[in-house]
This record gives C-alpha cells, sequence and structure tokens, in this order.
C-alpha cells in the first residue's frame, strides 16, 4: 500500500504556483524525504522559501515536517515536527478544501501516524470528502491522470476507512 501511495504523490497532476517540472521534482523530494532525513531537510527549505505558496505547497510543506518527525531520535522533537506538520496542513486544507491532493496529502498522514497521538480527528471528514469530490466531479475535471486517478481511488479503498456505498462510487471511478 505504501508504493501505492508513493505512486498517487508522484503522478499527481495539480498545478500551482509552481510550474509543473517543479511539482514533479517536489513529489519525487518528497518521495525521498520519506527515508532520507537530508532530502526531507532541503525540500522542507525549500518549501519555506515559497513566497505567498498556495494550498497545494502548503499541503506539501506540512507533510515534510510532519516526515522529519519521523527522522528525529528525540521523542519531544518528534512531537513537534508532527504538530507543526499538522498545523501547516491544516492550513492547506483551510485555504483550499476542494482541492484532491492537499486533501489526499492530509488523509494519508492521518491515516499513517498511530491515532493515539490525536492527529486522526480529520481523517472521516477528509476521506468524505475525497468521496465526495470524487463523485461529483467528472473525472476529466480532477486535472488527475486516469492512473492516478486509479491509484487513488484504490488506496481509498485499500485504507479499510470507506463504507460500502463509498466503495461503490468509488469503483464507478474505476469502471
Amino acid at each position: 500500500m505504501k508504493t501505492l501511495f508513493i505512486s498517487i504523490l508522484i503522478l499527481i497532476s495539480s498545478l500551482a504556483n509552481v510550474n509543473a517540472r517543479d511539482m514533479d521534482q517536489i513529489r519525487k523530494d518528497y518521495i525521498e524525504a520519506i527515508a532520507d532525513s537530508d532530502v526531507a531537510d532541503k525540500l522542507c527549505q525549500r518549501l519555506e522559501d515559497i513566497k505567498n505558496p498556495d494550498a497545494l505547497m502548503l499541503a506539501y510543506l506540512g507533510s515534510v515536517q510532519a516526515i522529519k518527525g519521523k527522522h528525529a531520535w528525540n521523542p519531544v522533537n518528534k512531537m513537534s515536527y508532527l504538530k507543526q506538520g499538522f498545523a501547516t496542513i491544516d492550513k492547506a486544507v483551510a485555504k483550499d478544501g476542494n482541492q484532491l491532493e492537499v486533501r489526499f496529502l492530509r488523509f494519508s498522514l492521518q491515516y499513517y501516524v498511530p491515532s493515539f497521538l490525536g492527529y486522526s480527528k480529520n481523517l472521516i471528514n477528509d476521506k468524505n470528502k475525497i468521496v465526495s469530490i470524487l463523485r461529483t466531479t467528472e473525472p476529466t475535471a480532477l486535472k488527475v491522470d486516469k492512473e492516478i486517478l486509479k491509484n487513488m481511488v484504490n488506496f481509498m479503498i485499500d485504507s479499510k476507512k470507506c463504507n460500502n456505498q463509498e466503495i461503490a462510487v468509488l469503483k464507478k471511478i474505476l469502471a
């Protein structure tokens, strides 16, 4: 499932204040940041340097901040990075909560962070919003490649967070 998540992030094609090539590089660096703390630090700095970031850049910044917590050895620092990351990604959702990739980034972070830490409070809300976006928006209007959309839908189904009605809606996207 982690590979599916990584594939989705690399391929999702939402454009923001950054050109498509930069966005592709941010996605690739984000994937590397999961396993490499130096890449996480550099990507975090790059995203922090963006003036007036849009919701997508904030979502990636928040995600990288949270990932830095994974690399920290000190438990206090781990929690600090996680708290900072979720605060940033929450700002991204507040800025544009209708953007599929923004919601998916937050959903996936919440999915992977243990619920006892208290950062999963928006998991069901994000799942509902993602399903709603996919239910009400024509797939071509999402500006997401068909294969990316398929991977995202499969991730949502595999997450075991969707009920039978939501799965039926998601499977219509796959048809």
